[in-house]
């Protein structure tokens, strides 16, 4: 694996974030394309508490999760939905936040989970999605 960028932490097929672990969600915000919202989201800023904002996202085949302190929300070329709002998992707590098969999860302790995933596993160049979903416990 190369170098990470400047506060990159983890550009992998397969990483844990184990900072997540134990934090609440405080916001949950997705880019997209304006003019082509239904490509999925570009990147995700996540704020949890005690952390400054970080933003993940997927790229040719690697999950990619960087330390982003700030964030702008005022390029009119996105859009910048409010995914905690809208897949009610605002003030959850995150059991697991990780990356594992070209797929960034968040696993929430209510037991459902958030996967950041390409629409078609084998376009690592194509759209991709924000899926919600309960998941099996250990």
């Amino acid at each position: 694996m190369s170098k990470p960028a400047a506060g990159r932490m983890f550009q992998d097929i397969n990483f844990k974030v184990k900072s997540a672990s134990g934090k609440k969600l405080e916001q949950l915000i997705g880019v997209e394309d304006s003019e082509s919202p239904e490509s999925g989201p570009i990147l995700i800023y996540i704020k949890m508490e005690g952390i400054s904002w970080s933003q993940y996202f997927l790229e040719s085949c690697f999950g990619v999760w960087e330390n982003w302190g700030e964030i702008e929300t005022d390029d009119e070329a996105y859009i910048y939905p409010d995914y905690g709002k809208k897949f009610e998992v605002e003030g959850q707590i995150i059991k697991a936040a990780y990356c594992k098969d070209n797929e960034i999860t968040l696993e929430f302790e209510t037991g459902e989970k958030l996967t950041l995933k390409y629409k078609d596993p084998e376009d690592w160049d194509g759209d991709t999605e924000m899926v919600k979903c309960k998941y099996e416990s250990e």
